[in-house]
């Protein structure tokens, strides 16, 4: 009966083993985030198409008013056909845009209910459009402080680490002697010591070759051909992650803009209706239909530079090897 305990090579594959199990718990955490992220855009779609759905039927029946005025007008032989005409053919154009918008609500919901791995009948019908403004009083770094944290980030850290396990192999190959330590036992019958005739014999065997082993020496070349590729992967994967680090600090300077302008034209719109609406009481000439419109379009384009602020937060973060906590 003969048993293995020590040999060199199964060491050094131990350690490539492990050096692959955590380059999978880097792969998963990868997706996890990138599973949330989806989650989150899925529900963001829903919020928006609720909202463009609300702007389609506001724009659809401030349609079939004013088209509803014309009738009353061309009955009466104080409206031409011809605006009769144009009139229906609005309502008309505001009714397919809001078969558009319900199809659109129709299919978010069922992409979110697959991401969140429902059924379809259990979507989510009712969905509040979480108010994301206090972000936008936060400060935002500079881009040298997301630079200098890009070696933090997960992707780059499991690169380096794949390099650090090669250069470790490369290492104990070099000096790897090929050296077996095994234990054997077995029942004695040997004629020169005949009384030790059906009694165990124990005993260890040590093997080493000696000279050079061209495969040994073949795969250490394969190793240092690895390292120097890994090194060339890390080096290419930092250059990619600063330019996206600064793509994303570049699109959240944007969104800040943007948010401000918004913030701004929403203040307009809703001066404009309270206007629109006071001369309608008044019964003076109103467009408070065409105001309702405008400041539910605003707030539509608001909540979706909120969200799109959002994602790039998470990401920006993500990248240098950070959850950020809303």
């Amino acid at each position: 009966m003969k048993k293995t305990l020590f040999d060199q090579q199964i060491e050094i594959n131990k350690s490539a083993q492990l050096s692959n199990i955590a380059n999978a718990i880097s792969t998963l955490e990868q997706i996890q985030h990138d599973k949330t992220l989806d989650i989150m855009r899925g529900f963001f779609d829903v919020v928006l198409a609720d909202m463009t759905y609300e702007t389609a039927l506001e724009k659809l029946a401030m349609a079939a008013i004013r088209e509803g005025h014309v009738k009353d007008d061309y009955d009466v032989k104080d409206a031409s056909e011809v605006e009769l005409l144009e009139k229906q053919t609005h309502t008309q154009v505001s009714q397919i845009e809001r078969i558009k918008a319900e199809s659109a609500q129709i299919k978010t919901r069922a992409k979110l209910a697959q991401l969140l791995d429902i059924d379809y009948a259990n979507r989510p019908d009712n969905v509040v459009k979480p108010d994301y403004r206090q972000l936008f009083k936060k400060e935002i770094f500079e881009f040298e402080h997301y630079q200098q944290a890009l070696n933090n980030n997960l992707k780059l850290k499991q690169l380096q680490q794949s390099l650090m396990a090669i250069k470790a192999q490369i290492s104990q190959e070099k000096d790897n002697l090929g050296i077996v330590l095994s234990s054997n036992a077995r029942l004695g019958d040997q004629a020169y010591q005949r009384e030790k005739n059906g009694h165990w014999r124990v005993g260890l065997n040590l093997s080493m070759p000696f000279g050079t082993d061209t495969k040994q020496t073949n795969k250490i070349s394969k190793l240092q051909l690895n390292a120097r590729q890994k090194q060339l992967e890390i080096e290419q994967y930092q250059q990619t992650i600063e330019a996206t680090a600064l793509d994303y600090y570049l699109a959240l300077k944007s969104l800040r803009q943007i948010h401000k302008a918004l913030l701004i034209e929403l203040d307009y719109r809703d001066l404009y209706l309270e206007k629109a609406r006071a001369n309608y009481e008044m019964e003076i000439k109103s467009d408070i239909g065409h105001a309702m419109v405008n400041i539910t379009d605003s707030e539509r384009k608001l909540a979706e530079n909120e969200f799109n602020y959002v994602i790039t937060l998470k990401q920006l973060h993500h990248l240098i090897g950070k959850n950020y906590e809303i």
